[in-house]
């Protein structure tokens, strides 16, 4: 079952925002099991994924830098949220 989110370009950033239409917290050690982690804190990651850099916020927001391809960062957002909310 798809994880209802949204998808916009941010207004002061180059860059795409993911964000839950229901607010959760997000299990970043799950997430990063399955992606390739450039950081990890405990509070957010960055990841690199098919040369995007992607933060994902443990309060459940993703955001994508210096992509486009919309169809990539639904695929990639639903795949996180997937993950981390289980």
């Amino acid at each position: 079952m798809p994880i209802p989110f949204s998808l916009a370009k941010c207004k002061t950033k180059a860059a795409y925002s993911a964000k839950l239409k229901q607010q959760q917290t997000l299990d970043l050690k799950n997430i990063a099991q399955k992606y390739m982690v450039i950081l990890e804190t405990p509070i957010l990651l960055v990841l690199k994924e098919q040369g995007v850099e992607i933060i994902v916020h443990r309060y459940g927001e993703i955001m994508f830098k210096n992509c486009d391809n919309v169809a990539f960062m639904e695929k990639v957002a639903q795949q996180i949220y997937y993950l981390g909310i289980r």
